[in-house]
């Protein structure tokens, strides 16, 4: 049986469509292994959202075309993001590369793959295609957590992202093929699946006949087995009353919300092409808080974007204050080729943002850590799922401990620096979010290993 090799980077999306890939491919009687060496397809899936992020798919790559000398059958393949955004110039740079298709093909990977073997010549699958809803998945083992996608693309047009020329344009599946596949889920014996879209409250509008994400919620918590609902990324733009009250009154769902702010500075929100306020931002956080008390709350920031100026960054620390958040993700501005704020003139040196990329994690590290201490002496219920990566031996010997399935697959992280504290995880009628410390965590229990994800 030949072998599969799966390296993920990015995102909770890159994350769900690398288990699709491992499910349809599984279908054409690959099996997973842990270690390229084994494998006789190489896939990675690739993230485009920082500079960073494309540095490591090529130092890989690099590192993989000596063991394609060794072993010439192996195919190498880039998917993703990063694929549909550099298209042909990925073989360019790299030839030992045999296969590059974006997110577009991701159903099609086992045509593409027999293409590759049988012809020997590089195959490049960028296009546009429907949207599909996949529900092949690798065989996993007491896998309590997953990932659910419920539509793709992003309109907003932000002058830094690059997700409207990888993911396209919004498309949302179904509710009828969401809930179907939960269903398949729960029947697995997952227990919290998370709604994933690069804009989720944007659900539904361009469906017929038009409807909205506290509507899908609604749907999901009607399936049997399934005990927590989560869902991200949101936009503030998109953020409705009637969501906000869905958080509250939806009973599975967690009381969570990821809000990405970005900046605290109306001139550079202005110049992201975000679409809302300091002010409306934080009119959200209120009815938020008043709807919902209790609610954790994280968000993305970005740290050196063209134009900041000192004053810019102060408001941005201030907000982190104001608002409260259990976990920041904090990134420094990276040029993205085709976006706007590539060209603007006023680029902010990489050691300005090196030093606002410093000095906002000691705000966001203090400000969390403050929110912990406002659980001591509580007691929250509480969903174990897998063990640490600090301490991988931590509970292994608790008595009724469960053994863990061997890893076979490796997902590399690509995300900004992340300030957040431990705090307990939501109840299933409620209670406070977790916020993980980077590399500490659990993940689903999959045959394909993941990491922390970016949050978009």
């Amino acid at each position: 049986m030949p072998k599969l090799h799966l390296i993920t980077y990015g995102c909770q999306m890159n994350e769900y469509d690398s288990e699709r890939v491992a499910g349809l491919l599984r279908d054409e009687r690959y099996e997973l292994t842990a270690t390229p060496q084994d494998a006789d397809l190489i896939l990675l899936n690739t993230c485009a959202i920082r500079e960073k992020c494309e540095d490591k798919v090529f130092s890989r790559l690099g590192e993989l075309k000596h063991l394609k000398r060794e072993r010439p059958h192996v195919l190498i393949g880039v998917m993703g993001c990063m694929a549909q955004l550099w298209q042909g110039k990925i073989q360019e740079r790299a030839p030992s590369v045999d296969l590059v298709f974006g997110s577009a093909a991701v159903s099609r990977v086992g045509e593409l793959v027999a293409r590759a073997r049988a012809t020997g010549a590089p195959v490049l699958e960028t296009g546009e295609a429907p949207l599909v809803k996949i529900t092949a998945r690798p065989e996993a083992v007491g896998q309590l957590k997953a990932f659910v996608t419920v539509m793709e693309g992003c309109e907003k047009g932000c002058t830094f992202c690059v997700v409207p020329v990888t993911r396209g344009r919004e498309r949302s599946h179904s509710p009828a093929s969401i809930v179907a596949e939960v269903r398949e889920l729960a029947a697995a014996g997952v227990r919290e699946v998370t709604l994933l879209g690069q804009t989720v409250n944007a659900y539904g509008r361009d469906l017929a006949p038009a409807t909205d994400l506290a509507a899908l919620l609604e749907l999901v918590d009607e399936v049997e087995g399934i005990e927590r609902i989560r869902f991200t990324t949101s936009n503030p733009y998109n953020l409705t009353p009637r969501l906000i009250r869905a958080i509250r009154d939806v009973p599975k769902v967690v009381e969570y919300l990821h809000l990405p702010l970005q900046s605290g500075s109306d001139r550079v929100l202005a110049r992201m092409h975000r679409g809302y306020t300091r002010a409306r931002y934080l009119e959200l956080i209120a009815e938020l808080e008043e709807t919902v008390p209790g609610i954790a709350l994280s968000t993305d920031l970005i740290v050196g974007f063209p134009g900041e100026e000192e004053g810019d960054f102060e408001q941005t620390a201030d907000m982190v204050e104001r608002v409260g958040y259990d976990n920041v993700f904090v990134f420094r501005y990276s040029r993205r080729p085709g976006t706007p704020a590539a060209t603007m003139l006023d680029q902010v040196p990489e050691e300005i943002k090196a030093q606002r990329n410093s000095r906002l994690l000691e705000v966001a590290t203090r400000v969390g850590a403050a929110r912990s201490r406002a659980l001591e002496g509580r007691v929250l219920p509480i969903l174990v799922d897998g063990v640490s990566r600090k301490n991988p031996r931590a509970g292994a010997d608790h008595p009724g401990a469960a053994p863990q399935p061997a890893r076979r697959a490796r997902r590399r992280g690509c995300r900004g620096a992340r300030a957040g504290h431990r705090r307990g995880v939501a109840a299933a009628q409620g209670g406070r979010h977790v916020s993980r410390n980077e590399g500490e965590a659990a993940r689903p229990r999959s045959p394909v290993e993941h990491a922390h994800h970016h949050p978009a």
